[in-house]
């Protein structure tokens, strides 16, 4: 439905090609995040010689980005539909159910973090949040308890989690051919964009814009809106 609130979801994978899917909605959250973050990560190798003062830093290798999410387990009632007028409900004789931040915790590591029986192994997992998705394992979970009732259960926690990427071989490859200059690609005109830039971006080169342009029937590629939707189709590549 067009407006409603989408929340965080995580379905749960057998392995890393992400091909044998467990549960499609393992854990759903009750309070999305307030924020997530992302980190990209660079390795470098960084010699210094003999009697330099700087170094000149040599790429290495792009290591696997991490995801770090912050989320609320309410057990308290006040995030639950109708929960802030309780008069209305017993009125209306209507039980008010709260989900404990017990079943929430554990709810959230059984997908993320446990160790699943028949693979001996925590689930590989796929977030999704609106347009966002992450591909990846559970490295940490901490949990903080900041309120509790007269009997000393949790009433409400936070939960820090740390993912990160984990994608197989196979699955790497398979995007890499996604992105291939010998298959037809669509993309989205952004603000800034110019042909020649985007036919570099596709095959290397940006030497095929006329042809791109060709395909598109642009009369004047020089003024590409934001918006736009352009093919690159496979072109064969002359020197």
């Amino acid at each position: 439905m067009k407006g409603a609130l989408q929340k965080l979801t995580i379905g749960t994978y057998e392995n890393s090609d992400y091909d044998k899917r467990i549960e499609n909605h393992a854990f759903t959250a009750f309070l999305n995040p307030t924020g997530y973050s992302v980190t990209y990560k660079t390795e470098l190798e960084k010699p210094l010689l003999p009697g330099a003062a700087k170094t000149d830093a040599k790429y290495v290798a792009s290591p696997s980005t991490d995801l770090q999410l912050e989320f609320l387990f309410d057990g308290t009632g006040v995030t639950e539909i109708y929960s802030g007028n309780k008069l209305i409900n017993k009125i209306k004789g209507k039980a008010f159910k709260k989900t404990s931040v017990k079943d929430q915790v554990d709810g959230f590591y059984k997908a993320t973090g446990e160790v699943s029986g028949p693979i001996h192994k925590p689930y590989n997992v796929i977030l999704n949040w609106g347009d966002f998705e992450f591909k990846g394992v559970l490295a940490e979970f901490t949990v903080e308890y900041k309120l509790f009732d007269n009997e000393g259960q949790p009433l409400r926690a936070i939960g820090k989690a740390k993912f990160s990427e984990s994608i197989s071989p196979k699955l790497e490859e398979a995007g890499k051919k996604s992105s291939s200059p010998d298959l037809t690609h669509k993309r989205t005109v952004q603000d800034g964009d110019t042909l020649p830039l985007m036919t570099e971006r596709i095959y290397g080169d940006s030497k095929y814009y006329l042809e791109v342009a060709k395909v598109n029937g642009l009369i004047n590629f020089r003024q590409l809106i934001p918006g736009q939707e352009l093919f690159f189709p496979p072109i064969e590549k002359v020197s």
